[in-house]
């Protein structure tokens, strides 16, 4: 009777969905913020998101200034208000100059995006706004990248946003 009580135990435990790894750095959906602050070896620290620093209903609970494959970022992490669960990384370049060779860099490592980009006449100008999205980066993350052109005092902008597939983003 107890050998299966302990085979019940063990399957079940097995059934139990395991916490997806997030596809960039030592981060794992579902770490609290203590914890990617913990992991970042000193790079990452508390931030005190506001209302309007938020990814749908995640708050901006950490940040800090990280490196990954010879790219140079301002690293957002993203979590439930407690900041028990982490929800979205965000990695805004901090040279968006490097914006192409990001995408290149993303595009042979997860192949082509489907392109959602949007191009919009202002008179004068026309701006497009860049949207690259992965649905599957291959490891069980949705991955984006979106950049921005400068315009007058607005500079650029480029970054990529990692979230687990099954959290449903209104933005896709």
């Amino acid at each position: 009777m107890r050998t299966l009580a302990i085979a019940v135990l063990a399957a079940a435990t097995l059934a139990l969905p395991a916490p997806a790894s997030a596809a960039w750095g030592w981060t794992t959906w579902g770490m609290s913020a203590r914890d990617v602050i913990a992991g970042s070896g000193g790079r990452v620290e508390e931030a005190q998101g506001n209302a309007d620093q938020r990814v749908n209903d995640w708050w901006l609970l950490a940040a800090g200034d990280v490196t990954d494959d010879g790219f140079d970022y301002r690293g957002e992490f993203y979590f439930d208000r407690k900041g028990k669960d982490l929800h979205v990384v965000r990695l805004s370049l901090k040279d968006p100059s490097q914006c192409d060779r990001l995408k290149a860099r993303m595009t042979s490592l997860h192949g082509a995006p489907r392109d959602d980009s949007k191009t919009f006449d202002l008179g004068a100008r026309t701006l497009t706004i860049t949207a690259l999205k992965w649905d599957d980066d291959g490891k069980g993350d949705f991955l984006a990248l979106t950049s921005l052109p400068g315009a007058g005092s607005v500079k650029p902008l480029c970054f990529i946003r990692y979230r687990p597939l099954d959290e449903p983003d209104p933005r896709n």
